[in-house]
């Protein structure tokens, strides 16, 4: 059977959380591995994601139909591409209902494309509503939280289960304010550093280490937990399209 490729949604309800510097750390993960990929920067104001690859990604606006239509028709376009979609919170409602609304997960699947929504957590109270309610608005999407430890030193784990147990939290550590002032220069690149810096470790070689290696095991349990996932899943319904009834 064909290998499903993914579309990792980064999400957060809330600003200045780190989704762009996680999106980053996904698209040279990937391309270290030159896996086939395409990334989406939907803060068309503010695109910070598209200033770093602006070869790769392309900013899109979902505030009207046809920015939507664009997104989404072109994230089931092709099973061969691995896509990463940097969702700002501003469009975060809007994108959501979207997808709920057409039926996005189940076509994906039925295409053979897995959506994954990696989403930030902290332990504002409106966050953990937002993630229960975004649950339930679309349930048949993964979910793998994010603790960003920049961000929030503590929360609950129990208010941000991911899909399966198993999938676990990804971590991102927190970097020294010197180390991430260098990291967030639009020339650094994650990938070409671990492999052109000579010398022992750094913190910035142990920071990216941790974190591929978080992307490694996840993309490992996506793998394994997809027999049983496809062993539970009925028939989905048509692909309804923006267009769709």
């Amino acid at each position: 059977m064909l290998q499903p490729r993914s579309i990792y949604i980064v999400a957060s309800p809330r600003p200045r959380v780190g989704k762009t510097l996680l999106a980053r750390l996904l698209i040279e993960f990937f391309r270290a591995a030159d896996r086939p990929l395409a990334a989406y920067d939907l803060n068309p104001r503010e695109p910070v994601l598209a200033g770093y690859f602006p070869r790769l990604v392309r900013p899109i606006d979902i505030a009207d139909t046809r920015g939507q239509m664009t997104l989404f028709d072109q994230l089931i376009a092709s099973q061969s591409v691995t896509r990463v979609i940097d969702l700002g919170y501003k469009p975060f409602d809007q994108f959501f209902a979207v997808m709920a609304e057409i039926g996005f997960v189940q076509e994906a699947r039925r295409r053979m494309i897995e959506p994954i929504v990696l989403f930030v957590t902290e332990h504002a109270a409106s966050t953990v509503r937002t993630y229960a309610n975004l649950r339930q608005l679309v349930p048949d999407a993964t979910f793998v939280p994010v603790h960003n430890e920049a961000v929030s030193v503590t929360f609950d784990k129990e208010d941000f289960p991911p899909t399966r147990a198993e999938y676990r939290m990804i971590r991102v550590p927190r970097l020294s304010p010197i180390v991430r002032g260098v990291v967030d220069r639009p020339s650094f690149s994650f990938s070409a550093y671990m492999v052109a810096t000579a010398g022992g470790p750094t913190e910035i070689h142990e920071w990216i280490g941790t974190i591929f290696a978080e992307f490694r095991e996840l993309e490992l349990r996506l793998l394994m937990g997809k027999l049983a996932a496809s062993l539970s899943r009925g028939g989905a319904p048509a692909w309804r399209g923006r267009g769709g009834p």
